[in-house]
């Protein structure tokens, strides 16, 4: 099931006059308290990474809480230029800022120093727990299709475990309410019982009366990381599992019990249980809970994946596991932390993108924004790879070596490469006979060009550029002093304001 983020999600409307609805409004004091959203936005452009693309407006919704913030979506504010927010009834708009934004969870706090915007205005509270299936609740909020408030009802019609199409890595549980969806209301409060209890956040494409809410859990958790001022993330374990029905899967790992447990097939290098749990090892347990073969546990009269349970973690904490390991039972704890991951290719907000550019060739490293930018090429077989890289590499062992795979992106006309393209969309192994394992080997391995294509640099000034790819035996060999010469005249004919934006490996998140 493919989903997409839209800059809304209303759930459908039932019969409320509009004497009712200001009644009912004003009786719980929300009127004042859910915001509108203005953003202007300008993304970044992973086709042309030198420039931006050209900015946008946009608007969504948000609701005020305690320590007098806004709490709306991440997707709703990202890479914005410019923020204003305006409460229903106020004639003006006042300036907002981000105080924080959580992109794995598609969740952000906005602050507005004017007092005056907050008059009048009460933090909406949170709720106790999440609605039963089948139970009503309410969404507030800006849609499209009108100015003023819009207040709908509809029915919790599934609680899961959903991707965030936000960063269109990370998966977090989600309230899935039987609704439309319309544009516009991103942001905004879902209520039960006359408390927050979601935020209304995506859709999918095409589906009539279905919508997704962001749970109490997983805001609660976002509040909680930011409340010593820092936002951390959610800790990743790492873990790839494989469920246990299978009789003969079980007798061979020698499994105490008929339903029980789960079998680690892969473990990320990245992730926080590298070290401490292993390949074949079966986890019984999770926090005292035990894990039945399908990877659920039973808590509070529910029965959920033993994930959640990991959701529900902070980093700086450890998550306790009981596991069977060579026919013995081990307890093991895993402190958990947000690693840096370079290869988990989330989309990037709020930073530029990196490219080098050489004789009119463009390198960048491969990103969720390049495979989004290289769009219906990856149905070609001149593409392909970079979707196997960028899905595969760690698990079949490819990253060994590496802190990015460099892509010749894009190539920018010129004599000096004139026959170049067949090279284009492929992975970068050495230059010059140095291996490339980030996009910062690239200025010293194009510094010492090589007198042939077999030999690396030796004491005679080098007179080629010599490219190795991935996966191609035949190397890209470029004249360095022509490449050289064609730089500055490339960088006026294109209007390129820098050759190149390479950040510190430090610097990359």
């Amino acid at each position: 099931m493919r989903c997409f983020v839209w800059t809304g999600i209303i759930l459908v409307s039932i019969s409320v006059g509009l004497d009712a609805r200001a009644a009912w409004l004003g009786e719980h004091g929300f009127r004042e308290s859910v915001v509108k959203v203005y953003a202007t936005i300008q993304r970044e452009d992973y086709a042309w990474p030198w420039q931006p693309a050209a900015p946008t407006s946009g608007s969504g919704s948000g609701f005020i809480i305690g320590k007098k913030r806004i709490l709306t979506n991440a997707h709703v504010v990202s890479d914005a230029r410019f923020i204003e927010v305006q409460r229903e009834g106020q004639s003006r708009r006042y300036a907002a800022e981000v105080s924080f934004i959580g992109h794995d969870c598609d969740l952000a706090v906005l602050t507005v120093r004017d007092p005056d915007f907050y008059a009048q205005a009460a933090p909406m509270d949170l709720g106790d727990g999440l609605p039963d299936l089948n139970e009503e609740v309410i969404a507030l909020g800006y849609p499209m299709g009108g100015e003023r408030l819009s207040l709908t009802k509809g029915v919790v019609s599934r609680i899961d475990y959903q991707l965030y199409t936000h960063s269109q890595v990370d998966s977090h549980l989600v309230i899935q309410v039987d609704a439309a969806i319309n544009p516009g209301n991103s942001g905004g409060p879902v209520l039960f019982k006359g408390r927050v209890v979601g935020v209304a956040f995506q859709g999918i494409a095409n589906a009539q009366n279905l919508g997704y809410a962001i749970p109490l859990p997983v805001i609660r958790h976002f509040l909680t990381d930011i409340d010593d001022g820092v936002y951390d993330g959610y800790p990743e374990t790492g873990i790839a599992h494989l469920e246990t029905p299978n009789p003969a899967m079980r007798r061979q790992l020698c499994l105490p019990g008929n339903d029980t447990g789960v079998v680690i097939s892969f473990i990320d290098p990245f992730g926080c249980a590298i070290g401490s749990l292993q390949t074949n090892d079966t986890l019984l347990a999770i926090d005292g809970h035990a894990i039945a073969s399908d990877g659920t546990v039973r808590l509070d009269g529910q029965t959920i994946d033993y994930v959640e349970l990991l959701e529900r973690k902070q980093c700086g904490e450890a998550v306790e596991f009981k596991v069977w390991r060579n026919g013995q039972a081990l307890d093991i704890s895993v402190p958990l932390a947000n690693r840096n991951d370079p290869f988990a290719f989330r989309y990037a907000y709020e930073r530029r993108p990196e490219y080098f550019i050489l004789g009119g060739l463009v390198f960048a490293p491969l990103s969720r924004g390049l495979l989004m930018a290289v769009g219906g090429e990856l149905n070609q077989w001149q593409a392909h790879h970079l979707l196997y890289y960028a899905t595969f590499a760690k698990v079949d062992g490819l990253i060994s070596g590496r802190d990015q795979f460099v892509v010749l992106r894009n190539r920018l006309a010129h004599p000096v490469n004139a026959y170049d393209a067949p090279y284009l969309n492929k992975i970068v192994r050495e230059i010059n006979g140095v291996p490339i394992r980030s996009m910062q080997d690239l200025p010293a391995a194009f510094s010492q060009p090589t007198n042939s294509p077999g030999r690396s640099a030796s004491a005679e000034p080098g007179r080629f550029h010599v490219i190795r790819f991935l996966d191609d035996p035949d190397p890209l060999i470029l004249d360095a002093a022509a490449m050289t010469r064609a730089d500055p005249v490339i960088q006026r004919s294109y209007n390129i304001p820098e050759i190149s934006h390479i950040e510190p490996v430090g610097a990359r998140k």
